[in-house]
């Protein structure tokens, strides 16, 4: 009965040490975020990632540059974050970018 019980135990380990593994997969990921009809979405230039899990108010994330933490999935062709925590490191709707290429002493150029 022993001998019979112990291959049986070695599958169990041998099957649990891969879940364990995929459990401290979090990595973390920077960039904008997007809110979509899907939800939000982290834009980090090359790729997006819809973020799951995100408890905060989408309006005060949206538009705004993140530091997201989780583990990246991918589930029916779509990459996705499991968020663990999300934390705003800038706001990019506060940008002036027509500031940004003036000289000393110049006025921006305005449509209207």
């Amino acid at each position: 009965m022993r001998k019979q019980l112990i291959p049986l135990l070695l599958a169990a380990a041998i099957c649990l040490v891969p879940s364990l593994s995929l459990a401290d997969g979090a990595s973390t990921f920077w960039g904008l975020v997007v809110n979509t009809d899907f939800g939000l979405v982290l834009k980090d230039g090359d790729t997006e990632y819809l973020l799951l899990g995100v408890e905060q108010d989408p309006t005060v994330l949206e538009g705004r540059t993140c530091e997201v933490t989780g583990t990246r999935t991918n589930s029916l062709g779509i990459d996705s974050i499991d968020v663990e925590t999300i934390e705003v490191i800038g706001d990019t709707s506060s940008m002036n970018y027509t500031s940004m290429n003036l000289k000393r002493g110049e006025r921006p150029h305005r449509l209207a």
